[in-house]
């Protein structure tokens, strides 16, 4: 997979959403951290398949969509839809808790299918 610039700015636009760091990013993503900083500095020309396989579902919702239209591309399930109108609907203090609560649910669950955390 070539490395384009918009690839570039949605691994960029993905950290500054989500994560607290490149190296949060890169660990959540099962990929190295020295690999991700070479990707921003584009270092790298290609990402192999093995690396864009983890990447892509972190980042799809910041590459453009194929068809020009420079608007993000979510491709949400139903369920996904339902959370995101529920979420919508809180106030803001609690979105922002809610969210950090998520991310931390979605941190431990990684570190647990990596044995790095043994469940209680």
């Amino acid at each position: 997979m070539k490395l384009t610039d918009d690839i570039v700015r949605a691994i960029h636009a993905c950290i500054e959403d989500g994560f607290e760091s490149v190296a949060d990013f890169a660990n959540f993503a099962n990929v190295s951290s020295n690999s991700i900083s070479k990707y921003m500095r584009k270092e790298i020309t290609t990402i192999n398949k093995t690396t864009w396989d983890k990447l892509y579902p972190l980042i799809r919702n910041y590459l453009p969509k194929k068809d020009g239209g420079g608007k993000l591309n979510y491709d949400l399930d139903a369920d996904q839809k339902i959370l995101l109108d529920a979420f919508n609907a809180l106030p803001k203090d609690v979105q922002n808790q809610k969210l950090l609560e998520i991310v931390e649910l979605a941190k431990n669950h990684v570190r647990r299918e990596r044995g790095e955390v043994q469940d209680r």
